[in-house]
């Protein structure tokens, strides 16, 4: 039958996303011998006890040894008193952003490179709701 899975509110926030020109592959993170594989499971409580400061990327290491540019995204965003973190496993990078924050200004050689920097806030209801007629968080 599956598990039931329970929706999970969230204040709207705010949140700036770094994106190096350069790619990473996930092949090549999850290939490295380098990565760890051993962490302890997440769960969805301790995501909802602190939804913005959650867990962490065990990817991280390897792919600032592959791109460094991860890693200088993330310092720049560090300056800023920001915790940025990998999005995922390509190279992009993000960090929740207080109301009323002003980033400095990106490193010229950033735009120059073709790096993308972006302020964007998250979603009030999923793109997906709805899609499938078993979904109760359909009105009907």
């Amino acid at each position: 039958m599956g598990e039931r899975i329970t929706p999970v509110t969230l204040p709207p926030a705010g949140f700036v996303v770094v994106k190096p020109a350069r790619g990473l592959a996930t092949k090549d993170i999850f290939g490295h011998p380098a990565l760890k594989r051993d962490s302890d499971g997440a769960t969805i409580s301790g995501f909802a006890a602190d939804p913005w400061g959650f867990g962490h990327n065990d990817l991280e290491p390897v792919a600032r040894q592959l791109c460094p540019e991860v890693g200088e995204a993330i310092e720049w965003l560090g300056l800023q008193g920001l915790r940025a973190r990998m999005t995922g496993s390509g190279s992009a990078v993000f960090a929740l952003l207080p109301p009323g924050a002003n980033l400095a200004q990106a490193p010229k050689h950033w735009a120059r490179a073709g790096w993308v920097v972006r302020e964007c806030g998250n979603m009030e209801v999923h793109p997906l709701v709805g899609w499938a007629p078993s979904d109760d968080s359909v009105g009907g």
